[in-house]
């Protein structure tokens, strides 16, 4: 029986998205307060202008229902899909008002991008972007990196009632401390951390490269959260490769590894538990899977000679498969050079790397490590199973956070994911080739978009059709919230203009 959501369960939703808004609208401060101290007056009025707007429109939402009553399973899933939507709607407003965007649509393809840390952009003459709007494109990241309903809980701001399930919604699938509002002040805790780490690191690079010392503590600070929020924008144009350093590349690693991994993962670890670094399913996925796409990969471009000695072709590669891997998106070639240079088992590998995706529970995307270790597992056992006698008992084991039983439930929910990255891949790439790509391109973008990770090849731009940039906005926001609770709001908006069936009279 599928439950309608009635009149009062949709003020209570808007309610909540309108407390989203009106977070997003005093998040801006921050923009505007760097275009104040750098005298950007004209990107600084954006944001005041803009705070106005959306604060405004936020606090009407909130005001539709002034007593709410507890969240319940439904009403989480209504309020992350549609709080993604009107979060990123609110966020694209001081964008817009920008020069570097020429509609309201290239707005919000950043501003949504930015906030599922898929690091896409059409933003027009980003090297002469203003650093208030590159501020924001940033904070976009690390708002959207931990989650736009974490940032919420984190605050309590109204949202005690229904916590768990609102975290749930969010594609988080596991609850770190035993209260919920313990668990995403953690999670806040570690990003601060990293990013402190990270934003000192990069500015001591910065000053070595011979950046302007008031320029490159914002260049770190943005790459710093990029890099572990695993998104993948950056304030040039030649994104990472703009800075041409080995040092910026192994920093920016370290934290993409960070970013990847599962937040309880981090917990376990900061408590003494350092052995579940290597016991654990999800971390022993990723690292096969990174080393052996790196060797793929190294071997594709040996044989492209596209880089000068196999130092290079192993550093390219391995940075690359890292990238593509953790879902962060940054990239030290040219877009063009996925399709000559890298062709082959290279660009297979770095398709396979993006499809993957991250750990369960982190910044990043994709289908994620832990499914496929559980999927691989389910398989194996299936085959035992066919192998044993038929009075045999037997049940399959995995170690993630301590030592689990893989049911038939758990394989079904990890196989049903799978699925729905699988079909949306390839129905975007159809799309794509539709719209006269070659198939390998569109394949890779539409990847690149679901799985929330922004390499591109070049596909992705402000001259896209307005059709595609549509296809990859619901991509990237279906990828991010892992579909359940975009499929529920869809299934309540055909359940709200479904004529109801009228009984019969005697």
């Amino acid at each position: 029986m599928w439950l309608k959501l009635r009149f009062d369960d949709l003020r209570l939703i808007i309610h909540y998205v309108g407390m989203f808004i009106v977070g997003m609208g005093l998040i801006m401060v921050v923009p505007f307060l760097t275009g104040v101290l750098y005298g950007e007056y004209d990107a600084a009025l954006d944001f005041l202008a803009g705070m106005g707007v959306v604060c405004a429109v936020g606090t009407l939402l909130v005001n539709v229902y002034t007593r709410p009553e507890n969240v319940n399973h439904m009403h989480a899933l209504a309020i992350t899909a549609f709080g993604w939507l009107a979060a990123s709607m609110a966020a694209a407003v001081p964008l817009a008002l920008s020069a570097n965007y020429a509609t309201y649509l290239d707005a919000l393809f950043d501003a949504l991008s930015g906030l599922t840390t898929s690091g896409l952009t059409v933003v027009v003459d980003l090297d002469h972007m203003a650093n208030a709007h590159n501020m924001w494109r940033h904070l976009t990241h690390l708002i959207g990196g931990q989650g736009i309903i974490v940032a919420a809980l984190s605050l309590a701001v109204g949202l005690r009632g229904g916590a768990f399930s609102l975290y749930l919604a969010e594609g988080r699938d596991e609850r770190i401390l035993p209260n919920v509002l313990h668990t995403v002040r953690f999670i806040w805790y570690v990003t601060a951390v990293y990013v402190v780490l990270g934003t000192v690191a990069l500015f001591g690079v910065m000053l070595y490269l011979g950046m302007d010392p008031s320029r490159g503590i914002l260049h770190a600070f943005w790459i710093a959260v990029a890099a572990y929020d695993t998104g993948g924008f950056g304030p040039q144009s030649l994104n990472a490769m703009y800075y041409h350093s080995f040092l910026f590349e192994a920093v920016s690693v370290f934290l993409m590894v960070a970013g990847t991994l599962n937040f309880n993962l981090h917990a376990h670890v900061w408590k003494g538990n350092r052995s579940e670094l290597w016991r654990n399913l999800e971390v022993r996925v990723l690292a096969f899977n990174i080393l052996a796409l790196s060797v793929l990969t190294a071997i594709g471009l040996s044989a492209t000679r596209a880089f000068n000695g196999p130092f290079a072709a192993v550093r390219k590669g391995a940075y690359h498969i890292l990238s593509a891997h953790t879902g962060t998106g940054h990239q030290t070639i040219f877009s063009s050079q996925w399709l000559t240079d890298f062709g082959g088992p290279a660009f297979v590998a770095v398709l396979i790397a993006m499809a993957a995706g991250g750990a369960v529970s982190s910044t990043a995307g994709g289908i994620k490590a832990l499914r496929l270790g559980l999927i691989g597992r389910s398989v194996i056992q299936q085959v035992k199973e066919a192998l044993a006698p038929k009075s045999a008992f037997m049940r399959a084991r995995y170690h993630h956070m301590g030592e689990r039983f893989l049911t038939p439930e758990i394989g079904a929910a990890a196989a049903t994911v799978f699925i729905l990255y699988i079909v949306t891949y390839v129905t975007g790439a159809l799309i794509g080739a539709a719209y006269g790509h070659d198939a390998g391109s569109a394949l890779f973008e539409s990847i690149s978009a679901t799985a929330n990770v922004g390499l591109s090849t070049g596909i992705t731009s402000a001259s896209m059709p307005a059709g595609l940039k549509i296809v990859y906005i619901v991509q990237m926001w279906a990828g991010r919230l892992e579909f359940i609770a975009v499929l529920v709001l869809v299934a309540q908006l055909i359940l709200a203009v479904r004529p109801q069936r009228g009984r019969r009279a005697a």
